[in-house]
């Protein structure tokens, strides 16, 4: 019989009491009769109410004991993981610091331009600086979740890495009124992109603007990242796929597995480093500046190392797993080779 603690414990009550009254020399007859009158049903409630009390303060009493117990744990699967991906983490955390300081360099350039040439891109360049800011977040939250052993956390913060990579592409190739409806709509409460009907290429466009209608307009979006972003869907929603085929489990899924993998975190190193490249460059190009010309070359050119280090890393240490891990999440391949587009 599977073990049932609360249910054995009533069971064990409801025998003693019976034994109390028969030692009281109550007939079993009348035992019975005695039993049918008791309401099970609030005294199953009340144990219950009284249990859970009880166990409440047994744990807040134990409670540091578990817990450093459960960190003990955790520090031992980090160093292990760190075994794995270092190199990974620190080319992460590095192209973090060279973004940084390649914007910091490029505002300086842009404070001692002229008035009228800020003037000209004033609204493209308030609207990329907070969406690259928020790009350079969450490409460190990414960063964190990974080296926490996260990985279908990590590759669900990069769609919308993705998501702010096409926004800003579109913001690029449309004029600075655009860039101003962009703006504007934050202090609206429209849950569409709305602001899009800016542009010219939805003037005259019936009904709300979804996120799709403004993929559809860009160049960035390639059928290749569409998929990707296909495949980042399923990992955030309630999906079947994204559920029984989580990208940092293991194949056997016979095994219910929850908590910090050291699995499958090189897909979002990979794609939340291109998604800052592209973002960065975007950017960087707003005015005419040629040492952002050569900062984006040399992020782009990085998400190289970036890549080179995760997968390789996998290869070494993974590679049987990936031969039949390559088509996780409904058929869509999640070992790609996907181009940086600077």
């Amino acid at each position: 019989m599977p073990e049932d603690k609360f249910t054995d414990l009533m069971l064990r009550t409801l025998d003693d009491h019976i034994e109390a009254k028969r030692a009281e020399g109550l007939s079993d007859t009348a035992i019975l009769e005695r039993i049918n009158k008791i309401d099970f049903t609030e005294i199953f409630s009340k144990m219950a109410e009284t249990v859970a009390i009880n166990t409440v303060e047994t744990l807040e009493k134990t409670m540091y004991e578990r817990v450093l117990e459960e960190r003990a744990q955790t520090a031992e699967f980090m160093a292990r993981h760190e075994q794995i991906w270092g190199k990974g983490f620190v080319a992460s955390e590095a192209m973090y610091i060279m973004v940084l300081e390649t914007v910091d360099m490029y505002r300086q350039y842009v404070d001692d331009l002229p008035a009228e040439t800020i003037e000209e891109k004033q609204y493209h360049l308030a609207a990329l600086r907070q969406i690259h800011a928020r790009a350079c977040q969450q490409f460190l939250e990414i960063t964190y979740l990974i080296k926490a052993g996260f990985a279908d956390g990590a590759f669900a913060r990069w769609r919308s890495m993705y998501e702010l990579s096409v926004v800003a592409d579109f913001l690029i190739n449309n004029d600075e009124s655009v860039a101003l409806a962009f703006i504007e709509s934050a202090d609206s409460d429209d849950s569409w992109h709305n602001w899009a009907k800016a542009a010219p290429c939805f003037a005259g466009h019936k009904g709300n603007i979804t996120f799709n209608d403004i993929q559809n307009k860009c160049d960035l979006s390639t059928d290749v990242w569409r998929k990707q972003y296909k495949l980042a869907n399923k990992v955030v929603h309630a999906s079947p796929q994204g559920t029984f085929n989580r990208l940092g489990a293991f194949v056997d899924t016979s095994v219910l597995q929850a908590g910090h993998s050291d699995y499958g975190v090189s897909l979002a190193a990979e794609h939340s480093a291109i998604s800052l490249a592209v973002i960065t460059a975007s950017f960087l190009t707003i005015l005419p500046y040629g040492d952002g010309t050569v900062h984006a070359s040399t992020i782009g050119k990085w998400v190289d190392i970036v890549r080179k280090y995760y997968y390789e890393a996998e290869d070494r240490c993974f590679s049987e797993k990936n031969e039949m891990h390559a088509t996780k999440i409904d058929g869509t391949v999640i070992s790609t080779d996907l181009q940086t587009t600077i």
